[in-house]
């Protein structure tokens, strides 16, 4: 009882409710977990590497290479449940999705309690509604059976601290173990998504820098200063060759100018007090900042060019990104003294060297222990990824990486366009705003009328997108106290920095491969920066019990609403008593299995669902997401036919036409017999001498 005194009313039927679903799908039919609800082949990389961990045949995928292409903490979780596969290969997904039933619920109710403290009580019970049951949510965070569902509530608890530590530190001393603490939080985000790494080391930058200037400006510093050099890089040379040629090169450039700029702007005081200088004043020191920055960044480059530790570049790129970073830079802090209290005297300014002196052991200890953590964590990570798989990182990143950088690649392509470079394209994988994306969208098609033609889609949608930013800001600029207020409170300039570095990470780095849920911080921040902005709206409604009764009963009627439709949904595609249990759980695997033998060792492009479902063979994964570094040099070498043939491959199951393309460059071609056909794919046999 006293655990259950823990929990609000409203977070217990919100608990059951999640659950209650949850436990529906769960006892469906067997046929209804590949068909209706782990669809995505990459939920069964993990499937299956969990399994063969459970069994003894290594960390592999195939129990014969072993591979990295995880991410470790949703990994660490899925082998226990897979130690059930053994009796029966539906009893874990049953398992599994109870487990995604409490991931949900979890992160509704830390939502609920951020949003509720930080705004009102309505908000709260119509953020966490909307995160439990808006179907976007529910199909790209929990029905995959991917690491998000992880992620996601990592993500959560951290800024559900982070919150709670932005009311104690004003009024108490942070001792180290609570910093320690919140870089232990940071440790289980990274791991449940490596790529939020990123957020990790900007939540490190809010939480050392409090009550500095540096906490606010740092974190946007770091978003303008690495998009600058890309993008300076990227106009200069066109996307396509950007992709091809001169990601990488860009990427150098990039890291070079953070350090270096970071270190120019603070020591030409563009982290003091927005109202610490004139704004004559601001602009000579932005000025001067970015000036000193450029001309460093650029020497250095070009230096490293002379002695060949650096590849192409276009020189005329510094120019354009002394411009961008200048008018970004500049437009950060005029808007920061635009927002600040006019009615604060001008503030007395502190040289930046007196600043770091008064302050520079407080940053430094806390800075040891958060970040000691952290680098400590991801240095033990790699170093044992180096000693096991033979490299340091996922392979199954390198490989997309590589993809990107390869014309006419059969795989999808890396950002072509400039509204997926910068991260705002829609309907595509790159579409990173989801589900308020969908939103905008939705009201383009409502005001076609008044913007009509066929192919206007495009302009439509970002009219509408310019339209609420527009509202956005108005609203903002009505209520400036307690928008500022609200968004330090919730940390929202961390989870915005750290949004923005990861859509960049995979936009400007000529990454092919991106999928639709890599983006689960930006669903996070559209919840909670969407709740800020609608109780900027309501809240002078909240003065009076009456309406703020109406508003908390009108935000439990949504939610019933909410819940009602993904109910439906759910009851609808869990079927119970409707499949005949002998039906095959995919319907390749009575093909696959009458046409190759018991021990058969099978080489397929993608295959993690059959890998998992199949009796008695082998699935070798043949794009090497799920494969060994060895085979990812084998691939890019064109020996792949060779390697797969030396590891016991005897048949192979793909597309012929798919493997003449990049990133097979026909290699297989030579060494390849057909002998059957199934949907499209042929069922062929791998030689182990080439035919010509």
């Amino acid at each position: 009882m006293n655990f259950l005194k823990r929990f609000s009313l409203f977070e217990i039927v919100l608990i059951i409710t999640i659950t209650g679903i949850h436990l529906y799908a769960a006892f469906s039919d067997a046929y209804n977990f590949p068909n209706a609800w782990f669809t995505r082949d990459d939920a069964y990389y993990y499937f299956k590497v969990a399994q063969n961990i459970t069994e003894g045949r290594g960390i592999s995928f195939d129990g014969i290479n072993l591979t990295n292409g995880y991410h470790p903490l949703w990994l660490l979780v899925c082998v226990p449940v897979f130690y059930l596969a053994r009796f029966d290969l539906i009893l874990p997904l049953r398992v599994l999705l109870i487990v995604l039933g409490i991931l949900n619920a979890a992160t509704a109710v830390l939502i609920y309690r951020i949003i509720s403290s930080s705004l009102s009580r309505a908000m709260g019970i119509l953020a966490a509604c909307f995160w439990a049951f808006n179907f976007y949510i529910h199909t790209t965070v929990y029905e995959f059976g991917l690491e998000t569902a992880l992620a996601g509530f990592t993500i959560v608890l951290l800024m559900w601290n982070l919150s709670a530590f932005e009311k104690k530190w004003r009024t108490k001393p942070v001792p180290p173990r609570q910093l320690a603490f919140l870089g232990m939080l940071a440790v289980l985000v990274m791991f449940s998504r490596l790529d939020l790494v990123f957020f990790a080391v900007i939540v490190g930058i809010w939480v050392i820098f409090r009550g500095s200037p540096i906490r606010f400006f740092l974190p946007l510093d770091i978003v303008i200063i690495f998009l600058s050099m890309v993008l300076s890089v990227a106009i200069r040379t066109g996307l396509e060759a950007y992709n091809i040629l001169y990601a990488s090169s860009a990427m150098e450039a990039a890291l070079i100018s953070l350090v270096v700029k970071t270190i120019s702007f603070y020591f030409f005081g563009l982290y003091q007090h927005p109202r610490a200088n004139s704004v004559w004043r601001t602009i000579s020191q932005v000025l001067a900042a970015n000036s000193a920055g450029t001309i460093l960044v650029t020497g250095f480059y070009l230096l490293l060019l002379q002695i060949g530790f650096a590849n192409n570049f276009p020189r005329t790129a510094f120019l354009l990104d002394w411009g961008i970073s200048v008018t970004l830079a500049l437009a950060i802090r005029l808007t920061a003294r635009l927002i600040g209290n006019k009615e604060t005297p001008m503030i007395e300014q502190t040289s930046p060297i007196s600043g770091l002196l008064a302050n520079w052991k407080k940053w430094l200890g806390d800075g040891a222990v958060y970040f000691g953590i952290i680098s400590g964590a991801l240095a033990v990570y790699m170093s044992l990824n180096k000693f096991i798989f033979g490299t340091s990182s996922p392979v199954s990143g390198q490989i997309k990486r590589w993809w990107g950088s390869l014309p006419n690649t059969v795989y999808e392509r890396p950002a072509h366009n400039w509204t997926t470079f910068l991260g705002i394209g829609f309907q595509n994988a790159f579409d990173a705003w989801q589900p308020f994306s969908n939103v905008a969208l939705w009201i383009a098609k409502k005001i076609y009328p008044l913007y009509p033609g066929s192919d206007t889609t495009d302009e439509r949608y970002y009219m509408v997108m310019a339209v609420i930013v527009i509202l956005v800001v108005i609203l903002a600029a009505m209520n400036i106290r307690r928008a500022l207020e609200k968004i330090t409170n919730m940390a929202l300039i961390p989870l915005a920095a750290g949004c923005a570095i990861l859509i960049l990470s995979y936009t400007t780095t000529a990454y092919g491969g991106a999928k639709e849920w890599y983006w689960i911080s930006q669903m996070i921040f559209v919840t909670m920066a969407g709740s800020l902005f609608i109780d900027l709206a309501i809240h002078p409604l909240q003065k009076f019990k009456p309406l703020r009764f109406s508003l908390e009963a009108s935000a439990v009627l949504i939610g019933i609403y909410f819940a009602y439709g993904l109910g439906s949904y759910v009851t609808t595609v869990m079927r119970y008593n409707y499949f005949p249990p002998e039906r095959p759980y995919i319907e390749v695997l009575p093909f696959l299995e009458e046409n190759t033998q018991p021990g058969d060792i099978i080489g397929m492009t993608g295959g993690g669902n059959v890998g998992y479902y199949i009796k008695d063979r082998t699935i070798v994964n043949m794009d090497g997401l799920i494969n060994s570094n060895d085979y990812f040099h084998a691939l890019q070498n064109r020996q792949a036919p060779q390697y797969l043939s030396e590891h016991g491959v005897t048949i192979i199951f793909a597309n012929a036409q798919l493997l003449s393309m990049p990133p097979y460059f026909g290699q297989f071609e030579r060494y390849l017999e057909k002998y059957n056909v199934y949907g499209g794919k042929g069922l062929l046999y791998l030689l182990k001498e080439p035919k010509y």
